[in-house]
């Protein structure tokens, strides 16, 4: 998956505790066994709606930890060349505030962006018919607030260089699993089917 994908997925999906990722395609036992329990929630759902099509959809729950978890997972079994790290932190209301740690060591960007940076932001999501869309509210380079379009140069830097076009975090991206749309609560995260 493509690092414009995952900052997407990562900033609302909500899905922005710490991953606990250990090295490249590490991850402690407790870790990996929360995102374990999250897989098996969301294909257990999908399952439920492949077996009753016409009946309406169900949802899950996800709690904060949890996503943190499945999120570091994904990094570490993916392969992901950029993304070191996300932390998201849910908030009622659809929105999220978290970290991001990029390594940009090995990408002309470092000559510009230190190699390896912490990126904080508060974002909001908008979720329909199976997408999502993620709205940047703050950001900030450790503690250098940023203009929120500063992600999308980064994602443009990142796909010049693995020779794909360039996207924005504003454009819709397909939610995994089948899921339809998502719900933020403080510390939890609804996973609806229709």
């Amino acid at each position: 998956m493509k690092l414009r994908k995952r900052i997407a997925i990562a900033a609302a999906a909500w899905l922005l505790a710490w991953s606990g990722l250990g090295g490249a395609g590490e991850l402690a036992p407790e870790v990996k066994a929360r995102a374990l329990k999250v897989i098996a929630l969301l294909e257990g759902l999908e399952k439920e709606r492949a077996r009753h099509p016409g009946r309406p959809g169900g949802s899950g729950t996800v709690a904060e930890a949890d996503l943190n978890a499945w999120i570091a997972y994904r990094f570490a079994t993916e392969g992901e060349s950029y993304v070191r790290s996300c932390e998201i932190r849910l908030l009622d209301g659809d929105k999220a505030e978290g970290k991001l740690v990029i390594d940009l060591s090995r990408t002309p960007a470092s000559a510009v962006l230190p190699a390896q940076a912490e990126i904080f932001f508060a974002a909001s999501a908008e979720t329909r018919d199976g997408k999502i869309r993620i709205t940047m509210e703050r950001l900030f380079l450790g503690t250098q607030r940023l203009p929120p379009a500063f992600l999308d140069t980064v994602i443009g830097i990142v796909a010049g260089l693995e020779g794909q076009p360039a996207q924005s975090l504003h454009d819709w991206y397909p939610l995994p699993y089948g899921i339809q749309r998502l719900e933020s609560r403080a510390g939890r995260l609804v996973c609806y089917y229709y």
